[in-house]
């Protein structure tokens, strides 16, 4: 899972905030004020066919954004991509269980 800080109104401080917001690979998963604590999440019946979808797209899209970071930096890609296999497993792994953590 991954967190970002980003600047958001809150509802129940009625100020502009900063907020974290955690996500299963690129899906919201949830929202929470830094100020008051107040804590969203998205609803975990939706998280895993979103996720499943999202994933879809994103093993679909792999093969032309291999081929497009490989015409950039030839070089660069043949030495990234030996530690890129190997922690794809790891990251897969971790998101999955992520969405399924959140199901039960």
């Amino acid at each position: 899972m991954s967190t970002e800080h980003v600047e958001l109104h809150c509802e129940t401080c009625d100020l502009d905030t900063s907020h974290e917001l955690h996500y299963a690979g690129r899906l919201l998963e949830s929202t929470r004020c830094t100020r008051c604590g107040t804590h969203l999440e998205v609803n975990p019946r939706t998280m895993l066919p979103a996720y499943a979808h999202d994933l879809e797209k994103r093993i679909l899209s792999k093969p032309g954004r291999m081929l497009r970071r490989a015409r950039k930096d030839p070089w660069g890609y043949l030495r990234s991509l030996p530690g890129a296999v190997l922690r794809q497993p790891v990251k897969f792994v971790r998101e999955f269980s992520e969405v399924l953590r959140r199901k039960s």
